[in-house]
């Protein structure tokens, strides 16, 4: 009964075409990018929604399949409200309803030439299927524009729906829904107002063999409309996720979201992981920032982060980048559908690039209907082109999207293909004799719950169950295990040894764990490692984690830009805190500058998340230090408390180390760089 309520609630709250139409904020004291008169709540009890509703805050959409629902509030009075809400013991969670922007690049005018069906060996696959009916895309977007006469036979009807008859037919709690549902404006039409969509939706399944100027990859596919996003090119959470949920409860096997939002929230993170468990793969933009710091939902690990790349197999100039992005594909001068009947040649950023690794997905899915989730995701991935870029070296997990090598590989993984795991970094790589959790980060892990096992000093430290495995002799607990992320709780007495992941008899590389009996603090080295300026500016860096976790005279090499700054700005991924376990965290820096000045000073600066949301808050300095000082020396530093503030929701430290150098001939040597928490 209580699910039907919420079912009946939904038919009949407030329409939210008045609210959604405003600017987003930045709110007053948690500094996220939100709404600004909306926030997004978990009732505490049954009672809670009706005291809510008394004290002034109505109900504007339920979310029942996730727990969730939208409250309207005063303007600007976001914070505020959560905190009353809160002290009346009324919410078990709220959060402001986080914006999200689109992750496209504008371009200039057409130029007929789908070079991206040639790079990833699209017509090659349309040898083995050009898509099957069957097999629907749900692009999440501004909307799509359905009239468009290279959308018209692949736009999805939903066969449940009568149109126009004022009645939800098929009791999904949507009523009239048979061409999607408009969850920016609370309404049946999903007709596009921007054109951002309806550019995806044409790379992804673009009618083919009709005459007109463009195929798309999937071209007997169809395409689901699900408007998330208004006119202004804003998304927020409290239309996001709903959007997620409704594709996947209409039987859509993809979700092409190419919007990015900069930090995680519980609401979007609930929405992929209930997509997952529906069988529906959320493939996303990684966004294009040229940074390595993650953003979402692309960052989730049950979503797959794509980064752009140009027709010469090179990261694009301003795609994001580092090893929790899973694949790449072709983000630059695309060719796209645009709004009111037109074309396009110019379309880019990460917003391209992920229609077209949703279309090839849409392939396999046409090659193998019934084909799981964790199958269509492993052909995707394994099969993709690992990409060495001259200037940023591998930046992507797995590689540049193929679809003729995908659809190829698909039949084999039936259970496993035959793949030794690979692991790329572990956090931390030292902890105290009373052990801890450990993060194991690389690829080929798999997906099966029955299939793997974590070996320290070649003795079987974990073996995987379907569930969290509670050791109570050893203390032991698989927290979590995907592809690419195995998290795992290391016992107490453990002793130091190399760590590896053996999956079906094959057998990892190893990372060394230590268990350190004269320390009490967790240590790691940054996972991921950039530099601003290298595209056009002359900026290089060689190196990443391996060179930053031992003092070994392997150093990472840092050298600054060539135009009039001279300047070196090192950006570095710290991953695997607890953030809700960190008292204190300190550095120890071991590094040398080469043809720098007694007087150039460097600077080393950290995110702080208790200013914004990243990119919205500040950046702090934390130490600063002449560059020709301390060279041969191990420094070491506090960061200022609380420790907390530098840690995002998900465990990261985003950190710069600046200096003016003076000299394009300079360089930045760093032979170790430990991040220590307890």
């Amino acid at each position: 009964m209580r699910r039907l309520f919420l079912l009946i609630l939904l038919l009949f709250c407030v329409p939210l075409g008045a609210e959604h139409s405003k600017e987003p904020i930045l709110t007053s004291q948690t500094r996220v990018l939100a709404s600004p008169d909306r926030i997004i709540v978990r009732f505490a009890h049954p009672a809670a929604q009706k005291a809510v509703q008394q004290l002034g805050y109505r109900t504007l959409r339920q979310i029942p399949q996730l727990g969730y629902a939208v409250l309207n509030v005063p303007y600007g009075q976001v914070d505020e409200t959560i905190a009353l809400l809160k002290a009346k013991g009324l919410v078990r969670e709220a959060y402001p309803d986080r914006a999200y922007r689109m992750a496209y690049i504008p371009n200039d005018p057409l130029v007929p030439n789908q070079w991206n069906l040639f790079r990833m060996n699209v017509p090659a696959a349309w040898d083995i299927t050009q898509g099957n009916q069957d097999v629907v895309v749900a692009v999440l977007d501004t909307g799509v524009d359905y009239t468009h006469l290279e959308l018209v036979p692949n736009i999805w009807r939903n066969p449940g729906e009568i149109p126009e008859n004022g009645i939800d037919d098929e009791h999904n709690g949507f009523v009239d829904d048979d061409l999607g549902w408009d969850f920016a404006y609370g309404d049946r039409d999903p007709m596009d107002d921007h054109g951002h969509g309806t550019a995806c939706a044409g790379i992804i399944a673009a009618a083919g063999d009709n005459g007109y100027q463009m195929a798309g990859i999937a071209y007997r596919c169809r395409i689901m409309c699900v408007k998330i996003g208004l006119s202004n090119g804003y998304s927020y959470d409290s239309m996001f996720a709903p959007g997620v949920v409704y594709a996947a409860d209409m039987g859509a096997k993809v979700q092409s979201i190419s919007y990015f939002s900069d930090d995680l929230t519980p609401l979007l993170r609930a929405a992929v992981d209930y997509a997952w468990s529906k069988g529906c793969l959320v493939i996303a933009a990684a966004g294009n920032f040229d940074e390595p710091y993650p953003i979402y939902p692309a960052g989730y690990d049950k979503a797959v982060a794509v980064a752009a790349t140009t027709s010469a197999d090179r990261k694009a100039s301003f795609s994001n980048y580092g090893t929790w992005v899973d694949v790449s594909a072709p983000g630059v001068g695309i060719v796209a559908t645009t709004w009111g009947g037109g074309y396009t040649g110019r379309f880019a950023g990460t917003s391209a690039a992920t229609p077209n690794a949703a279309g090839v997905a849409a392939l396999l899915w046409s090659l193998q209907p019934n084909a799981p989730v964790q199958s269509i995701r492993m052909a995707l991935e394994y099969s993709s082109l690992p990409l060495n870029d001259p200037v940023v070296g591998y930046f992507s997990n797995y590689g540049r999207v193929d679809a003729w090598s995908a659809l190829r590989l698909l039949p084999s993984l039936n259970p496993w293909y035959p793949t030794s795991p690979t692991i790329h970094w572990i956090s931390p790589h030292r902890l105290p004799v009373t052990g801890g959790v450990v993060t194991i980060f690389g690829r080929g892990f798999g997906w099966d719950a029955n299939a793997g096992a974590v070996l320290l000093q070649g003795r079987q430290l974990v073996t995987l169950s379907s569930r969290p495995v509670p050791r109570p002799r050893q203390g032991l607990r698989v927290l979590e295990w995907s592809d690419s992320r195995i998290v795992v709780q290391v016992p107490n007495g453990a002793i130091s040894g190399w760590l590896q992941v053996r999956v079906h008899g094959r057998t990892s590389n190893r990372r060394w764990l230590a268990l350190d009996p004269s320390s009490t603090a967790c240590a790691t080295a940054p996972s991921d490692a950039g530099i601003a300026g290298r595209y056009g500016q002359g900026a290089q860096l060689s190196g990443g984690y391996a060179e930053l976790l031992e003092a070994d005279g392997k150093a990472l090499v840092a050298r600054p830009r060539t135009d009039n700054s001279k300047t070196i700005e090192l950006r570095l991924l710290v991953r695997g805190l607890d953030r809700n376990g960190v008292s204190s965290i300190s550095c120890e820096y071991l590094r040398q500058y080469v043809g720098v000045g007694d007087s150039v000073v460097e600077s080393v600066q950290l995110y702080d998340f208790s200013t914004g949301s990243y990119p919205y808050g500040v950046w702090v300095e934390v130490y600063s230090a002449r560059a020709n000082a301390h060279a041969g020396e191990t420094l070491r530093f506090s960061l200022p408390a609380p420790a907390s503030r530098w840690v995002s929701y998900e465990g990261d430290l985003f950190v710069r180390i600046v200096v003016n150098t003076g000299n394009a001939d300079a360089r930045l040597l760093i032979d170790k760089l430990w991040f220590l928490w307890q």
